[in-house]
């Protein structure tokens, strides 16, 4: 993720736009972020209830977020004295309907001197909006750009074949140009990924 970290350098905020539930993605990241955290000090936003202490224990909440792979990475990024954990997403399921405005302002909130970096699912990362049948989303992403403009920039971790596990197992489909991907600065492709463990 060399060629990403140059294009992210003068930026702001950084959004990371992921399918949950795979290996791959959160020891991509905890790779980068500990690197980064030898030269700079950044906080790191998760897609995950700021109440969380059966979270990560829960049987019945099994979309990935939840993942071995990312109880290991908070808990690395934990242990270093220069990278600040936020996490911003909704406590209470009756927010549901304003869930990306309350994850934007959760983002914002946390923003200090240093590179603020968001961890989310990949349509709350879009700088777009998205539109899926009757569905019209305002993604995170896009209430944060509107707010940041170029002090902000998003990038899809796009795999390209391989298995997930979000509420079940599922196959990667994967377009090369597809017409989501132009809610996004870059995408950083990963070859194959294989379904996440949980505690």
């Amino acid at each position: 993720m060399i060629d990403i970290l140059k294009k992210i350098d003068k930026k702001k905020v950084i959004l990371f736009g992921e399918i949950h539930g795979t290996k791959e993605i959160p020891n991509l990241l905890s790779d980068f972020f500990s690197d980064l955290s030898k030269r700079e000090s950044f906080n790191v936003c998760f897609e995950i209830p700021s109440n969380q202490d059966d979270f990560f224990t829960d049987k019945n909440q099994r979309d990935g977020r939840n993942s071995l792979e990312y109880f290991n990475l908070i808990n690395k990024l934990k242990e270093l004295r220069n990278v600040k954990i936020h996490f911003v997403d909704i406590n209470d399921a009756k927010d549901i309907k304003n869930r990306d405005k309350i994850i934007a302002d959760n983002v914002l909130k946390a923003l200090d001197k240093n590179k603020t970096f968001a961890v989310l699912g990949n349509i709350h990362a879009s700088k777009n909006k998205i539109i899926i049948g009757s569905l019209n989303i305002i993604p995170a992403g896009f209430l944060i750009y509107q707010r940041l403009k170029g002090e902000m920039c998003s990038v899809l971790l796009k795999p390209k074949n391989g298995e997930f596990f979000n509420n079940g197992l599922k196959k990667i489909t994967y377009r090369k140009d597809d017409i989501f991907d132009k809610g996004f600065d870059y995408a950083y492709e990963l070859n194959k990924v294989s379904p996440c463990s949980f505690l």
